[in-house]
């Protein structure tokens, strides 16, 4: 007698793959386990690339104070190594025999320290038009994750990176958005098991990062005390469980094979080949004032360790990760107070630090303007700074408001600090390409290729960007 191994509803999703574990998020049909319910009902299997024989069945608790989901943490993998598994549930604790006919094959790489190159996918922002009802009207913004999935499978990256915007709980704005626990998670359940995404997820490691529409937009500026006390952690809870659970924001216990607690902050680093990652949230710990010099995107710890994190191992590739554009800057009227140019005294501290390290091989990742772009800081110490945008992963046509993204910005041009001195100078020397994309991006000892690509796969070289390390 045999026991039948179930399809998750959402996932499997395979999260953070360091050199030696793997995380892997799964989660049941909504309704399957009520609050206060915990069952070891998760199983997962898996094996190196090539070999014929599965690993011993592993059973992982499944919760339902998260909305029936788990995450299962395997140890004790081979740096650089290729993997395949299975995942998914059960009915029962009882241990039997298992059937694993109807569960998808999921695949990740785990990260090799020595490698001297790491090559990922790379995109922000997926808008899905949601309807009254809550549901997801219609499968285009999947389209791209088809072409993404594709890509994976013929190029092997060894992780995607998405750099916010995941989901939009504000679809059409202020008629409808999502304000309940219920809403988010239905809104993660519609969006993350649209089956390209699905298969995306599956197939290849992931990282994650909020920006402000899985709460809603330019959170935090019109946030009221209802906001903050009501909506504010329903979102926040639904992040926690589909987004941040599988990254290494989420605190494992001290033998690092469970996750111990909730993750007492968003923000989190990890490392791949010869490039380490700081992935900032700068949405959580936002300060606003109406005094400029008192505004904060990130809180002082975030801060601190991102100082420390630049002069930590500082001959590998340095890249900062925030979900609004670190530079250039747009132009007036266009500018804004929700981006890095609306907190100057902060961006002047954290490009001072850059400017002072040790590192001197700089990227910043970054999202939220519905454009893909190349940019380049020289700064007045002579240090340069790359930056690479990828927005969005699907905009659709009847919101064209970014679609001229390049009169917006300010350049060539001087970048100023908290009061109004230069920091150095900004060039865009390709194109702005203002329309759906994904980008693959590949850092190596001699320098870094930015490679963006349309909804169909197609190349846009005019935008694209090699660079070497000076």
């Amino acid at each position: 007698m045999t026991m039948m191994v179930n399809r998750f509803a959402v996932g499997p999703v395979t999260g953070e793959a360091g050199p030696g574990h793997v995380r892997v998020f799964g989660a049941l049909p909504r309704g399957r386990l009520a609050a206060g319910n915990k069952y070891l009902w998760g199983r997962i299997r898996w094996r190196r690339q090539g070999e014929a024989d599965w690993s011993a069945a592993r059973r992982f608790r499944l919760n339902g104070n998260f909305d029936g989901s788990g995450v299962v943490v395997i140890n004790a993998l081979t740096a650089g190594g290729h993997y395949e598994y299975q995942a998914g549930w059960v009915e029962s604790e009882e241990e039997m025999p298992l059937d694993w006919n109807t569960v998808p094959v999921g695949r990740f790489v785990t990260d090799d320290p020595a490698a001297d190159h790491t090559r990922f996918l790379f995109g922000s922002c997926c808008y899905r038009f949601v309807g009254l009802d809550g549901v997801v009207e219609d499968d285009r913004a999947d389209k791209i994750f088809a072409e993404m999935s594709r890509h994976a499978g013929q190029h092997q990256p060894d992780f995607v990176l998405f750099g916010g915007d995941q989901v939009y709980a504000d679809s059409m704005y202020k008629l409808g958005p999502a304000t309940t626990f219920r809403e988010f998670d239905s809104l993660y359940r519609e969006s993350f098991s649209q089956p390209h995404l699905a298969r995306l997820l599956r197939e290849t490691s992931t990282y994650m990062i909020l920006d402000d529409h899985e709460i809603e937009n330019n959170w935090p500026s019109g946030a009221d005390a209802e906001l903050w006390t009501s909506k504010y952690p329903a979102a926040i809870k639904a992040y926690q469980i589909y987004q941040a659970s599988h990254s290494p924001a989420a605190p494992l216990n001290q033998a690092g094979t469970y996750l111990d607690r909730d993750p007492d902050r968003f923000w989190y680093t990890f490392s791949r080949g010869p490039a380490d990652f700081f992935v900032m949230d700068v949405r959580t710990e936002r300060v606003l004032s109406r005094w400029p010099w008192q505004r904060k995107m990130i809180s002082d710890a975030q801060e601190q360790a991102f100082v420390q994190w630049l002069d930590h191992n500082p001959e590998r590739i340095k890249v900062l990760v925030t979900s609004v554009v670190l530079f250039p800057e747009q132009r007036r009227p266009f500018r804004g107070r929700d981006a890095w140019e609306g907190f100057r005294h902060q961006r002047q501290r954290l490009l001072t630090a850059m400017s002072q390290s040790r590192a001197d091989k700089l990227v910043v990742l970054s999202g939220d303007v519905h454009a893909s772009l190349y940019a380049c800081l020289t700064l007045n110490s002579g240090k340069t700074i790359h930056s690479w945008t990828c927005s969005g992963l699907f905009w659709p046509t009847a919101l064209m408001a970014f679609r001229w993204y390049r009169p917006m910005i300010r350049v060539p041009g001087l970048l100023y600090g908290g009061w109004g001195r230069p920091l150095g100078q900004v060039t865009v020397p390709g194109e702005v390409f203002s329309d759906n994309a994904f980008s693959e991006v590949q850092f190596d000892q001699d320098g870094a290729c930015f490679n963006l690509y349309d909804r169909r796969s197609r190349p846009i070289p005019e935008a694209s960007r090699v660079i070497h390390w000076e």
